[in-house]
């Protein structure tokens, strides 16, 4: 089964802005899949709608093979999502933090302690978070994340403004918890940090998915004589910046 399948997504805003033109995107069970694009490429609003909170114009939305308008509660309590700049109250403690957010996700409270230990902040769970380190904060708003098991977690750079150091340790818990069974959907601005994480990229640009597949794939898109060797960043540049044709039914 597909842990998230859009087919032919349009989404436009009043004033006639068109967010998302028939867009597809499948992702496998088990997969970390980039979502790459330049600002106002329609990222923030394609996870928007697979999570719920944007309603297509037109299209379907299957996450963990339920339509997610149909049966959006259901879906809500399988997913989670982890966004980089979040903020956070002052004057709570990460585990009291954790506690209100097992609350609100209906989790067991033995999740806290699970997620605090997955995270390495269990040395910390009684420091407030509003005095972390941005790299330590990430790890809080990742335990977040986890804290109803969710099969589909949505990473929206989830390393931004982080030190070399803070990125590394973020990537390698990503790589875990895809080990132990989930489904990751990841937007970065970073080149090596998708190349080194994803199977699998999505290029979006102006609305669209330009382009899909592993980098190396992606990488013969944009081979030539002069240029056998391309990188992620050139493929990025090269694919998204191209003017898209523009379909009459536009």
């Amino acid at each position: 089964m597909n842990a998230v399948a859009a087919r032919q997504v349009s989404k436009t805003f009043p004033g006639g802005q068109k967010a998302l033109a028939r867009v597809d995107l499948v992702i496998p069970e088990g997969a970390i899949h980039g979502l790459l694009g330049p600002n106002g490429a329609g990222k923030t609003t394609l996870i928007a709608t697979l999570v719920g909170l944007t309603v297509p114009d037109e299209g379907t939305v299957e996450v963990c093979g339920l339509d997610v308008q149909r049966n959006l509660h259901r879906v809500q309590g399988m997913i989670n999502m982890v966004r980089g700049f979040s903020g956070v109250l002052e004057k709570v403690t990460a585990r009291e933090l954790l506690i209100y957010y097992a609350h609100l996700y209906n989790a067991p409270l033995s999740r806290v302690d699970e997620v605090l230990h997955t995270t390495g902040l269990w040395e910390r769970r009684d420091r407030e978070v509003a005095h972390f380190s941005s790299g330590w904060r990430q790890r809080f708003f990742i335990a977040k994340g986890l804290i109803n098991r969710p099969r589909v977690l949505f990473l929206d750079e989830p390393t931004v403004g982080l030190d070399v150091d803070a990125a590394l340790a973020v990537r390698d818990m990503i790589r875990a918890i895809n080990a132990d069974g989930c489904t990751i959907l990841l937007t970065t601005h970073y080149m090596r940090e998708a190349e080194d994480l994803c199977a699998n990229i999505s290029l979006i640009a102006e609305g669209r998915i330009v382009a899909e597949g592993s980098p190396e794939a992606l990488k013969t898109l944009v081979r030539t004589p002069e240029r056998m060797d391309p990188t992620l960043e050139e493929v990025f540049l090269t694919l998204t910046r191209k003017p898209l044709e523009v379909d009459d039914e536009d």
